[in-house]
C-alpha cells in the first residue's frame, strides 16, 4: 500500500519541465473573477497579522450564503485537508470507495481498511445501484465518492444519490461525498445532496473554492455536516491557522458576491460549449472517451499522443495511477483559451 501510495500523482506538474499549457489540472475555464484581485489586495494588507483563529467570519459566510449554521462548517487548506483529517478520523475503519476515483481518496484514507468498488468500463465507469449492494455486503463505516466523478466527470442519477442517503443512514454508514466540480457541472446543483445534509447528519459535504473559481494558488476548501461533534473532532485536528488571510479575504469576497450565481451560470455554459468542442473532436478522431458532465474529459489515447503534446509545451493528465483504470487512459481540462486549440490541433 505504501509503495503505491508513493506513486500516486496530480495534475498541475509544471515545475520540472517546460510547459506553456497546462490542462492537467481542472479549474474554471471561465477565469477568476475579478473580485479576487480586491479581495488579495486586502489579504495583502493583513499579512503582518495572524489569520483570524478558526476562520470564524469566513465560515459564518459561508453558512448565510447556504442558511447553515456556521458551526456547521469547516474551512481547509484546499478540499484535500478536510480528506486528510477525515481520513486521520478513521483510520483502521472499513471505508468504501468506488473506483476509478479521485488517487487523493486512497491517500488521505491510507490508514483505513479500504474496499473497492470496480465500475464497469463498459457502462462508462458510472455508479450504479450495485453501490447500494456492497454497502449491504462490506458493510462499511464509510462511503466515500465524489459528484462528479474524477477522473470521468460523470454525475450520479440523482434518485440514486437518495437512495445512497438513506441506505447510509440506515446502516450507521458516514456519507463523505466530495462535490468539488459541482457547480460546474451540467445541472449541477440541481444534483447535489447540500439540501439533504440538514435532515441527514450522516452527510459529509466536501466543496472546492479553488476549482469553482479558478484560485488553486489561494487553498480554500470547506465541508458542511449537522453533526456538530464531528465538525469539532475536524476542526481540532487542523493547524490553528489552516486558512491564509489570503484565502480568508478570497472566500469572504466569493461568498457575500452578489453575482455569484450569474457567475457560475456563465461558467457552467462555457464548459458545456467548450467540452463539448473537445468531445465532437476526440469521437471524429476515433478516440474513445468517456462523455463528461463538468471540466475535464477521459479519453483512451496511445503514448505517442502524451509525448507529442509534452514536445508542443501542453501538459495532461496520465491516469495510470487511478484504480480501476486499464490502458492508456488521459484526462482533459476544459480550457477556453489557446490550450485548447493546441489540443485539438495534435490530436
Amino acid at each position: 500500500m505504501h509503495d503505491r501510495i508513493k506513486g500516486l500523482q496530480h495534475g498541475g506538474n509544471i515545475y520540472d519541465r517546460d510547459i506553456r499549457h497546462d490542462l492537467s489540472v481542472n479549474i474554471n475555464p471561465a477565469g477568476m473573477p475579478d473580485i479576487i484581485s480586491d479581495a488579495l489586495r486586502r489579504g495583502e494588507e493583513r499579512i503582518g497579522c495572524y489569520p483570524e483563529y478558526g476562520a470564524v467570519g469566513l465560515r459564518r459566510n459561508i453558512g448565510e450564503c447556504f442558511c447553515f449554521d456556521p458551526d456547521n462548517i469547516v474551512c481547509g487548506n484546499g478540499a484535500s485537508e478536510i480528506l486528510s483529517v477525515l481520513g486521520r478520523l478513521y483510520e483502521d475503519r472499513k471505508v468504501l470507495i468506488p473506483v476509478p476515483s479521485f488517487v487523493g481518496y486512497e491517500r488521505a484514507f491510507a490508514g483505513a481498511d479500504i474496499e473497492y468498488l470496480y465500475l464497469d468500463q463498459k457502462r462508462d465507469f458510472a455508479v450504479t445501484d450495485s453501490l447500494l449492494d456492497e454497502i449491504d455486503r462490506v458493510r462499511p463505516e464509510v462511503l466515500l465518492i465524489g459528484n462528479p466523478n474524477n477522473p470521468t466527470g460523470k454525475l450520479i442519477d440523482r434518485e440514486l444519490l437518495l437512495r445512497l442517503v438513506g441506505k447510509c443512514r440506515d446502516n450507521d454508514c458516514r456519507l463523505i461525498i466530495d462535490e468539488s466540480f459541482i457547480e460546474l457541472a451540467d445541472g449541477g446543483e440541481s444534483n447535489s445532496i447540500i439540501n439533504e445534509v440538514r435532515e441527514n447528519e450522516c452527510i459529509v459535504l466536501i466543496r472546492s473554492v479553488t476549482k469553482s473559481f479558478a484560485v488553486p494558488g489561494v487553498r480554500l476548501g470547506y465541508m458542511i455536516c449537522t453533526d456538530d461533534s464531528l465538525c469539532d473532532r475536524v476542526r481540532s485536528l487542523l493547524p490553528e491557522w489552516n486558512i491564509s488571510v489570503f484565502a480568508d479575504e478570497t472566500g469572504k469576497a466569493i461568498f457575500t458576491w452578489s453575482g455569484r450565481e450569474e457567475y457560475l451560470k456563465r461558467s457552467e455554459e462555457t464548459v458545456r460549449v467548450h467540452r463539448n468542442r473537445i468531445e465532437n473532436a476526440l469521437a471524429e478522431k476515433g478516440y474513445r472517451y468517456i462523455r463528461s458532465d463538468c471540466n475535464y474529459v477521459m479519453f483512451e489515447a496511445d503514448v505517442e499522443l502524451y509525448d507529442r503534446l509534452l514536445k508542443n509545451g501542453l501538459l495532461i493528465r496520465r491516469c495510470p495511477d487511478y484504480r480501476g483504470l486499464q490502458g492508456n487512459w488521459y484526462r482533459v481540462a476544459v480550457s477556453a483559451d489557446s490550450a485548447c486549440i493546441v489540443f485539438l490541433r495534435s490530436l
